[in-house]
Formats: C-alpha cells, structure tokens, sequence
C-alpha cells in the first residue's frame, strides 16, 4: 500500500479531497493489473510503478482493473490461458480439428464372431466415415449405457406397478375415514357371546344389574357407538395393551372374531380404533344386541371398570 488514506484500487486525489478509483485516471492494460493505490502516496507523487504485470493462472484482456483467474477447460482446450486472454474450451463431446471445435467423431462398432463349424469369421461393421480396428468382442460405450439405462427404468417401473397394487389393495381395505372393510369373519356371529365358562350365568346379576339402569340395558348396542364421550372413555380404558389386564383382543375373541382378524385390528390402529371396528362388526352382524349383552361381556372378562362408564349413556325413551 502507497496510501495510508485510500484502500487497494484507489488513490487520493489532493484537489478534490477524497479516494477515487484508478480506472478514473489510468486506462486498463492487456496482461497487467493496477498496483496498490495505482502507484500514488498521498500526495499524488508517483512511488511505485502504476501496473504489475498479471500473475501465472491469471489474464486480463483490457477489460479488468485486477488479473483474472483463468478458466480450466473440462474437455478439450482449443486455446490455452496466457496473460492477455482467457482459455477457449470445447463443448462436451467436442474435440480440437484444424484450429476450431467440432463434434467427436463416431467410434465404430464391430463385432466378429467365430464358429469352430466356419472357415471364415462373420463380421457385423456400423457404417461410418472412420474404420476402427477389427476386434473381437468390442461393444460401444453408448450402447452399453444405454441398455444398462434402459434396464434400470424397467426395474423402477416395475417397482412401482407393484407398489402401486399394493396400495390399491390396502385402499379396498379402509375407507376414506380410515374404517376397517372386507375383513369381518364371513361367517355370522353368535346371537349372544359365548363364553369359556358354557355354564356361565345369563342372568342380569352376571354384570351387577344394580349399576345399570333398566333402559340402559335394554337400549341397543349401536346406542354406544352413538354416544362419543362415553364411546372415547372406552377406547382409552380398553383398546391400550396393559400387562395384567384384559382388553379389546379379549373381547373380539369373545365374539368369535379370528386371531388375524384381531391383529389387522391392532396393525390399522392409528386409523381406526379397534373397539370401535369390534362394536361396528357385532352391530352388523347382529343388529338384536343390547348394551346389557355388551355389559355382560365386560364383566365376563373382568372389566366392570368399563360397564360403570355405560352408566353414563343417555337413552332417549
């Protein structure tokens, strides 16, 4: 640096007062760049020389204050970088003939066979304005690209028509609000619950009675799946699988639902809750039952805990 006011590229000018840039007063120069403060202290006394030549890697056509970087062909270079130009590259696939770029010419393909049977080789050649040497078994870069190409977008369509059909099945599966379909046991549930216990009592007093009013019991069980805050209390009481304690597994197992059937419940959890598809099923199929034949059921598998939430229902008599 020549000056202690201006920075690099500019130097004092003493009439006006103030940094102005050296390209105001100095032209620009082929394979030279500015010095520091072009030279200049701030007095405006020349104390070094107002050009440096451009350094290796670097040019300047005239057009620049400072040396450019010089640009690195990728492919052939039909000029190289000096200080007062830049590089001229070639495109891709292009190559250098008689001072300008021109298109690679095409490699030939040729492929000789030999039989044991033949006295002569059979010779497959490509037309083409160049003749390459005769090999056995030479393939064609491009062609060889292009059908390892052409095999990896028949994998990845096959990939997803299988994908697709599996998504297909699993949409006949769940309608659009997530619910369970096509997978009900296609034989007809029993009229009322069986349970392990063949003698087990029927009688009201199975389920303590006492807690449930006689119009709660006699309602229909699509009562329940009508009432959605008690219907909530229920799925958080029974669908969770608790160490100790029975659950919804134990009541679709009481309504003779398959052990697949179940877990297909339990796999399309997040989309439908189990109890829910459970209580649509026995509707369906038995359109007869009462919330007492449900109350029953809990208690047959020690959830009373669930029948006191039935309390809550409202019945419009």
């Amino acid at each position: 640096m020549t000056s202690d006011i201006c920075v690099d590229g500019q130097y004092f000018d003493r009439d006006e007062h103030k940094c102005e840039p050296c390209k105001d007063k100095f032209n620009f120069r082929k394979g030279f760049e500015f010095t520091s403060n072009c030279g200049l202290d701030d007095h405006s006394n020349v104390v070094d020389s107002i050009y440096q030549i451009c350094r290796k890697g670097t040019f300047n056509d005239g057009s620049f204050e400072k040396c450019q970087k010089c640009t690195q062909c990728l492919y052939a270079t039909l000029s190289p970088c000096n200080s007062e130009s830049n590089a001229v590259c070639c495109q891709e696939r292009e190559v250098v003939e008689d001072g300008r770029c021109v298109d690679r010419p095409v490699t030939t393909t040729v492929i000789t066979t030999t039989s044991r049977n033949l006295s002569t080789p059979v010779s497959f050649t490509e037309p083409s304005t160049t003749q390459a040497p005769t090999h056995p078994r030479v393939i064609n870069e491009t062609a060889l690209f292009v059908c390892v190409g052409f095999l990896s977008v028949l994998t990845l369509l096959c990939m997803l028509f299988i994908l697709r059909r599996r998504t297909r099945r699993s949409n006949r599966e769940q309608n659009s609000n997530g619910e369970i379909r096509e997978i009900l046991p296609n034989e007809s549930l029993p009229q009322k619950v069986v349970f392990e216990n063949k003698n087990a009592d029927w009688s009201p007093s199975v389920f303590s009675s006492k807690l449930l009013a006689p119009e709660i019991q006699n309602a229909s069980l699509n009562t329940v799946l009508n009432n959605l805050d008690v219907l909530e209390e229920l799925v958080l009481l029974l669908d969770p699988d608790i160490s100790g304690a029975k659950n919804t597994r134990h009541l679709a197992a009481q309504c003779s639902f398959s052990f697949a059937w179940i877990n297909y419940a339990y796999l399309m959890k997040d989309h439908k809750s189990p109890l829910v598809a459970v209580l649509e099923g026995v509707v369906a199929k038995n359109p007869d039952w009462t919330v007492a034949d449900f109350a029953r059921l809990l208690t047959a598998i020690g959830r009373n805990d669930a029948v006191e939430i039935l309390t809550k229902l409202h019945v419009n008599v």
